[in-house]
C-alpha cells in the first residue's frame, strides 16, 4: 500500500480489483463472506486476469472505517488463499488417512 488514498471511498463503496493470477474466486469470494458484518461485497466483473468488486458500506461508515476494511480485506484474502493452497497440498494424505480410518470400521450390522 501507498498511502491513505490507496483506497478512496465514492458513493459509499470502494472499487478493488484482484490479481486473478495470484488469487482465486474461491478465495474472493471467502473473504467477501469473512467481512459481511462491515460491509457488501459485490463482483462485478472477471477480466483476463482481473477481478473487480466493490465494497459498499452502510450510510454511517467514516471513509476511515472503509479505507481499513479495504486493507483487511487485502489481508483476510491473503489468509484464506493460502487456505485454499494448503488445503490443495494436504488433500491427498487427508483422503489416505479417511480411508484408513474408515477401513478398519465395519458399516453394516452383522448379526452372529
Amino acid at each position: 500500500m501507498t498511502g491513505d488514498n490507496e483506497f478512496r471511498l465514492v458513493d459509499g463503496a470502494i472499487s478493488l480489483v484482484v490479481d486473478a493470477r495470484i488469487y482465486r474466486l474461491s478465495a474472493v469470494k471467502k473473504t467477501a463472506y469473512r467481512l459481511a458484518e462491515r460491509c457488501t461485497a459485490v463482483i462485478s466483473a472477471i477480466e483476463g486476469d482481473s477481478i473487480r468488486l466493490d465494497l459498499r458500506f452502510r450510510m454511517a461508515t467514516s471513509e476511515d472505517a472503509a479505507r481499513e476494511t479495504a486493507r483487511l480485506f487485502f489481508q483476510e484474502l491473503l489468509d484464506q488463499e493460502l487456505r485454499e493452497q494448503i488445503g490443495d497440498e494436504t488433500t491427498p494424505i487427508r483422503t489416505l488417512i479417511m480411508a484408513h480410518a474408515f477401513s478398519k470400521v465395519d458399516l453394516i450390522k452383522r448379526d452372529e
